[in-house]
């Protein structure tokens, strides 16, 4: 994402939207059960440069996409069907199934758990390497919903809000699950903490006009006192597409400091007649890129203000499915 944030990028930026080409892939993934797609696969970012590969009997390997490495990881405990993962310090990865049913069992349950990066240790008098290893924490106390936003606080906390109860906090020091209240977190999926301002970045749920999926700023942490749903700080629209374009799912991207690219996915139908749409119209999926930055408002500091930069539109064809880390 680099080359999306030149000067003359900002320049351009108010420009129509650039179409483009993804590169070449460095590596392809397929799952035991196909040797065509990798439908029943889910990624998941470990750092910057590790990919997570899982499928659906809860075997796992880690891609390094620096050295185009590929290496076995630890199954783990149970499979996942819908994850969310958030990385919390340098060495754990948290992994929890909103919506996993228990094998054999008639009700659902959550399965949690952590992929750590433990140092080398003694284990049945054999010295292991320095390894990543699974553990299985406690079921979350809520009942099985889905997740509709999480996020990391304090630097150690993870918090969930579901779509039918409120938001809860994981302490990953103690190990122990909290209700923080029920008001919900007002962003969906993953919020970024920025430590240059002090505030969490998301992707906005809609508000009372309607509007969703703004850019936005939240004060977690004044909320968190309060104990009451956080009043997003700023909104900021990023992209106008076409009204024939149909939206489908956003995700933002943490790229560092307070710089951001937000991925948004739309549906299009390829006909002669933009108006009318039939069953014989052939179907596309289209994902835009945009690259956005923060940056504080003139030179009093007051405020903050998005500086957007180059957008980018890939066609991905039709019928695949798609992940964003």
């Amino acid at each position: 994402m680099s080359r999306f944030f030149s000067p003359r990028s900002q320049l351009t930026a108010a420009a129509a939207i650039v179409e483009a080409r993804l590169p070449r892939p460095s590596m392809t993934f397929y799952d035991p059960s196909s040797d065509h797609c990798s439908g029943s696969m889910h990624f998941m970012l470990l750092d910057r440069d590790k990919v997570l590969a899982t499928d659906q009997t809860g075997r796992a390997s880690v891609y390094h996409a620096g050295l185009h490495a590929l290496r076995t990881a630890p199954t783990l405990t149970r499979p996942k069907h819908r994850p969310v993962s958030v990385a919390v310090g340098d060495s754990s990865l948290y992994v929890l199934d909103s919506t996993s049913r228990t094998p054999g069992g008639p009700k659902e349950e959550h399965c949690f758990e952590a992929l750590v990066y433990e140092r080398g240790r003694l284990y049945n008098d054999v010295f292991w390497e320095h390894d990543w290893c699974c553990h299985s924490l406690p079921t979350p106390p809520y009942r099985p919903s889905a997740i509709h936003a999480y996020t990391v606080f304090g630097g150690s906390d993870l918090w969930v809000s579901t779509e039918d109860e409120g938001t809860y906090s994981f302490d990953t020091a103690r190990g122990a699950w909290a209700n923080q209240g029920h008001w919900k977190l007002p962003f969906r999926g993953l919020a970024h903490y920025v430590p240059e301002y002090k505030l969490w970045f998301g992707l906005s749920r809609s508000n009372s006009k309607g509007r969703h999926n703004l850019f936005c700023a939240f004060d977690l942490a004044t909320a968190a006192k309060r104990q009451s749903t956080p009043v997003p700080r700023n909104a900021w629209k990023d992209l106008w597409p076409p009204k024939e374009w149909m939206p489908d799912t956003s995700f933002l991207v943490h790229l560092g400091s307070a710089r951001f690219c937000i991925a948004r996915f739309f549906g299009n139908y390829r006909r002669d007649h933009p108006c009318q749409m039939d069953a014989d119209a052939e179907h596309e999926t289209l994902a835009v890129f945009t690259a956005v930055e923060v940056q504080p408002c003139g030179k009093t500091g007051k405020g903050l203000q998005m500086i957007k930069y180059k957008s980018e539109c890939y066609n991905l064809g039709g019928g695949i499915d798609q992940w964003v880390l």
